[in-house]
């Protein structure tokens, strides 16, 4: 086997959470390293094979998707933190530097609470590629609108539409429409789905992820 560096979470709590869930879903994939800050993913294949990324990435989404539908807000990647500028330190022109962080994170965890959502999630994705496509895209860096609305499509695909959706996982039609309505109408620089936009966006993007974190979380546990 061989090992990859994971992308960079912010919160330390998030990486022993990734550990958790992924021992579950992906054993022995996502460690610690003895001595070495962040996590890597252990995958089998050699050093140059394009394959061996490709599934490292995949199981790090995978399981970054399953936390992120765990609890909305977990799961920041170091570089959504950045917001699309490089690593490194903020300076002014007399030299004086900052550097921005975002508060240390603790969560209140039940008993086995999370071993259990990465136990349905792992006979789930067995079970359904459109569960496993939906939670990659809920692990990816810097979602958008679009994402969201891919991960709404693909459970639509899963539970013949919108009406088999508020049949199984409970979540009405109306809520839906409201999702479908932020995407096509949120502007294109706030993660909206389409270039030209006019209408009214219920939701912003952070409710619509909101939104997708608890139909993923019905759909994991059904």
């Amino acid at each position: 086997m061989i090992s990859f560096p994971a992308p960079a979470l912010c919160q330390v709590a998030d990486e022993d959470l990734m550990v958790s869930i992924g021992a579950v879903m992906f054993p022995e994939c996502i460690k610690r390293w003895p001595g070495e800050n962040g996590l890597r993913l252990w995958v089998d294949g050699t050093p140059t094979d394009t394959a061996a990324r490709v599934d490292a990435v995949a199981k790090f989404q995978t399981v970054l998707g399953v936390l992120r539908a765990w609890r909305q807000g977990a799961g920041q990647l170091a570089e959504e933190l950045r917001a699309g500028l490089g690593h490194g330190s903020v300076r002014d022109e007399a030299g004086n530097q900052w550097v921005l962080a975002g508060p240390a994170v603790s969560y209140g965890i039940s008993g086995g609470e999370v071993e259990r959502l990465a136990a349905d999630a792992s006979r789930g994705i067995t079970g359904s590629q459109n569960l496993r496509n939906a939670l990659w895209l809920n692990g990816r860096a810097n979602r958008t609108a679009a994402d969201y609305y891919m991960i709404h499509e693909y459970a639509g695909h899963q539970f013949n539409g919108s009406g088999g959706i508020t049949k199984t996982l409970g979540l009405s039609g109306k809520s839906q429409g409201r999702l479908t309505q932020s995407a096509n109408n949120l502007s294109p620089l706030q993660g909206g789905r389409h270039a030209s936009h006019g209408g009214i966006a219920p939701l912003t993007l952070d409710e619509q992820g909101g939104f997708i974190a608890d139909l993923l979380r019905r759909w994991i546990e059904r």
